[in-house]
């Protein structure tokens, strides 16, 4: 059995169920990330691996061993908070070394650990000051930092960047990305930012109403949603979603694609399995760097609105009576009011079920 293992954990708390059969198994070493809305779930089953809630039903394994009867303290675990819960009142070295006076580790064995701890987090020159004298990324390293000087077989980060600006949720996020690199720990991590999520993860969890709607690599959920939610709550900007009929033409099953008042029929290969299923309500979903501005055989695109990012241009359109976004190169990109011609790389577009929202093929 790998590090962690969740089975079948159930959370209600009477008539409302928060989690309903939970199903997770990461190795030694891996980073698994919770992510979904508020309100999913997702810290609720944090606080379940962690002791600090009681499942309603099912197990957790922690080092291949049962501990929904163990105690916090006793799971071998260490956890990093979004508020970071530092003492006031104590300096970064005493905050790192409480956990260790509390456990009785001999004071040379602390220096040791708080010393290496410092070296790992660039903190050597902070021990000395206070909470109130540190910014707040430096605050959370301190809260990593008493985390790593427990070296359990496991960490808990819930939300640990929320309360951080932008740059510094960015300059944190490669810190913590590069700590996992070098010390091979296993990590559990709560998020409700999706780039967290593809950034950091080797599996990730997306949760919506206590259901693990898909488990798998980002590079897999992101090429293969299991679901209209996965699509759409992974990605930024996020996947159209374009409204369709299937269309059958020289013996190809796809879609038909409008706008301004010329339709194009688009063979799709994903569709190729699904025979007998002209007529179908399907939901076609393409990411907005899928799309090609190609010459007369695109559709032609009248631009609402441009978004420039820099490298990129955000050029919204309609397709189906739908708005959609493409991202273009700024070369490429044309103003308002302006025509351009758009073909989707059908190779990568999925195929939604209308009324079950599911992935089709």
């Amino acid at each position: 059995m790998g590090a962690l293992a969740i089975k079948n954990v159930t959370k209600s708390f009477g008539d409302t169920h928060i989690l309903k059969g939970i199903d997770i198994e990461i190795e030694s070493g891996q980073f698994l990330i919770l992510v979904g809305p508020s309100g999913c779930g997702k810290s609720t089953l944090m606080n379940i691996i962690a002791g600090l809630e009681s499942p309603t039903t099912g197990e957790v394994h922690i080092g291949g061993r049962v501990v929904n009867n163990v105690a916090p303290k006793d799971r071998d675990i260490a956890m990093v908070f979004q508020s970071y819960a530092l003492y006031p009142t104590m300096n970064v070295r005493q905050n790192i070394a409480f956990g260790m006076e509390t456990r009785g580790v001999p004071k040379k064995e602390q220096d040791e650990i708080i010393a290496r701890v410092a070296k790992m987090l660039q903190m050597d020159h902070l021990l000395d000051r206070k909470p109130s004298q540190l910014s707040g990324g430096q605050r959370q390293r301190v809260a990593m930092g008493r985390a790593l000087a427990r070296d359990p077989i496991l960490f808990l980060f819930d939300e640990p960047l929320s309360n951080l600006d932008a740059k510094l949720r960015v300059e944190m996020r490669t810190e913590i990305k590069q700590l996992h690199h070098r010390l091979k720990t296993t990590i559990v991590y709560v998020t409700h930012d999706q780039i967290e999520a593809m950034t950091l993860g080797d599996k990730i969890a997306v949760m919506k109403d206590g259901v693990i709607q898909q488990f798998g690599s980002p590079q897999e959920i992101y090429d293969q949603p299991a679901n209209l939610f996965v699509a759409s709550f992974i990605g930024s900007p996020s996947m159209n979603f374009i409204p369709c009929h299937l269309a059958e033409q020289d013996g190809q099953l796809g879609v038909s694609l409008q706008s301004e008042g010329e339709a194009r029929f688009i063979a799709l290969p994903q569709a190729a399995k699904l025979t007998g299923s002209v007529g179908k309500k399907v939901i076609l979903g393409i990411r907005p760097e899928q799309f090609d501005v190609v010459g007369e055989q695109g559709l032609a695109c009248k631009v609402h609105l441009t978004e420039p990012t820099g490298p990129d241009t955000m050029v919204l359109t309609q397709l189906n009576g739908i708005e959609v976004c493409a991202r273009l190169h700024p070369r490429e990109a044309k103003g308002p009011g302006d025509t351009v011609r758009l073909q989707p790389d059908v190779s990568k577009a999925v195929l939604f079920d209308a009324e079950s929202e599911a992935r089709l093929a």
